[in-house]
């Protein structure tokens, strides 16, 4: 299945070509987003049962008339849709060189600098973020989701009964869990696959979209009371509805008082721990059993990598070390980790390589630099919607991400109503792309900054298009 050296070549430089026409035509000044129906993506795509074989350089061309225009261009500063980092282009050619070399990292003896390399970037952004501990210790997974899950599971082995591993969770006490309810969804996932149940994740009301410590404290008091047994806290650090760091200082007192796990889900924002202005913020970060922060979200790294850290790692092994015949074999070293001991997963790509390489090309300062431009443009449309009377804001962005509405000049239609169509007609437009969301039971706004070539005109512009596609929503509902 090979090619000649020279057809490989020809091959490599048509994907670069292709590659490099999006990053010249596509981030700015065309649509990032064309809408097109399902059907009409089959049909480009559609692979016929026992096909023959085809030329690669045509199978390239076809990718370059298709694959951007039936895509949603997430690396445009257009694209404030979700917590979707703009990627960085060292990234990509780590992609590249990652599948050249075909590692699966399961064993030291499989994946030797695969595997050294991921203990080195875990440990570079653990210091980037303040977590420091001597026996500290992660893995790098596919995102936000799986760290969730693996995260609870160690607070589950570690926090619950000693029988768990092999009769379950049935002779538990029921097992609670407390998290404010601007939690992500995937958290009320990781409750019902570990079979701790939905019910038992315990959502505390919020003020200024952070978590009621005072009602937390007497949640968690009336449950022990009850029969129940409170395992831990997920302090939230920078929510996905509106970017809010809960205070995680508090937090890790609570847990202490208690002996509860701490676990924090910085997924998002853990990054800006690092910027000194926010230190205060994230104060209490430093305290936790266990972490996960996305790379591919503010570190800039192309999708997919996150990561889960715990302050001593031997709490991974203990929850995920399961050792079968056909993998004992290598030479036992203390020196050697298999990182299949540490995560539920045995097959695992090279997902350190171009955290790695983004790290080592761009440096500390540069993605600190990244970070502050996405939180100085949040702030930025958050003074327009304050000088501009067609805009609402609704709160003030601690990080990058920024809720607001549009408002309603109908008679008889609110602000919500408006603001659901105008989420509807602006991928109709593609010009731009965002995602809605609902605060307070109403439909509004919200913009996502995370990408580090956005400037001020980038988000003018983003603001022309919501006033057009606003006067066209406008139109719809009195036309109707």
């Amino acid at each position: 299945m090979d090619f000649s050296n020279k057809k490989f070549r020809k091959l490599l430089n048509q994907s670069y070509e292709m590659i490099e026409e999006w990053y010249s035509n596509n981030l700015r000044g065309e649509k990032i987003y064309n809408n097109t129906t399902p059907n009409e993506i089959k049909k480009v795509f559609k692979l016929i049962n026992k096909n023959k074989k085809t030329d690669p350089s045509d199978v390239i061309s076809h990718l370059k008339k298709n694959l951007i225009k039936h895509s949603n261009f997430n690396p445009s500063p257009n694209y404030y849709g979700y917590i979707t980092g703009g990627g960085n282009q060292i990234g990509i050619l780590a992609e590249f060189i990652k599948s050249a070399l075909n590692q699966n990292n399961l064993k030291w003896h499989s994946a030797p600098a695969n595997t050294e390399i991921e203990k080195i970037t875990i440990d570079w952004i653990s210091e980037f973020i303040g977590y420091n501990h001597k026996k500290r210790g992660g893995v790098l997974v596919s995102g936000g989701s799986i760290a969730n899950l693996m995260n609870i599971a160690v607070m589950r082995k570690i926090k619950g009964e000693g029988f768990l591993s092999k009769e379950g969770v049935y002779g538990n006490q029921k097992m609670r869990v407390y998290v404010s309810e601007e939690a992500h969804s995937s958290i009320d996932k990781a409750m019902d696959i570990l079979g701790l149940g939905s019910d038992n994740l315990i959502k505390i009301k919020t003020k200024n979209f952070k978590i009621d410590s005072n009602l937390l404290k007497k949640k968690i008091n009336e449950d022990f009371k009850t029969g129940y047994k409170p395992i831990g806290i997920i302090g939230i650090a920078g929510t996905t509805n509106t970017g809010s760091v809960d205070p995680l200082k508090i937090l890790a007192k609570i847990c202490k008082e208690f002996d509860l796990w701490f676990m924090v889900d910085a997924a998002y924002g853990g990054p800006a721990a690092s910027i000194k202005k926010l230190k205060k913020m994230f104060e209490g970060i430093g305290s936790a059993d266990s972490i996960l922060v996305n790379p591919h979200k503010w570190m800039f790294v192309p999708f997919e990598v996150a990561c889960v850290i715990v302050k001593d790692k031997e709490a991974l092994k203990k929850t995920f070390s399961l050792i079968p015949e056909y993998l004992l074999g290598g030479i036992e070293n203390e020196d050697r980790d298999d990182l299949m001991n540490y995560s539920i997963q045995l097959s695992k790509d090279f997902k350190a390589l171009k955290v790695w390489m983004t790290i080592k090309t761009y440096g500390y300062k540069k993605i600190k630099k990244g970070i502050k431009n996405d939180i100085s443009m949040a702030r930025y449309a958050y003074k327009i919607t304050e000088n501009d009377p067609s805009f609402i804001p609704i709160h003030f962005p601690e990080l990058s991400i920024f809720c607001f509405k549009y408002k309603s000049k109908i008679k008889g239609v609110s602000d919500s109503l408006i603001n659901k169509k105008i989420t509807e007609m602006i991928e109709d437009d593609g010009r731009v792309f965002f995602s809605g969301t609902k605060i307070n039971n109403e439909h509004v706004l919200r913009i996502n900054c995370v990408n580090h070539r956005r400037n001020k005109h980038d988000i003018k512009f983003l603001f022309k298009v919501i006033k057009e596609v606003g006067l066209k929503a406008e139109s719809f509902f009195t036309k109707g």
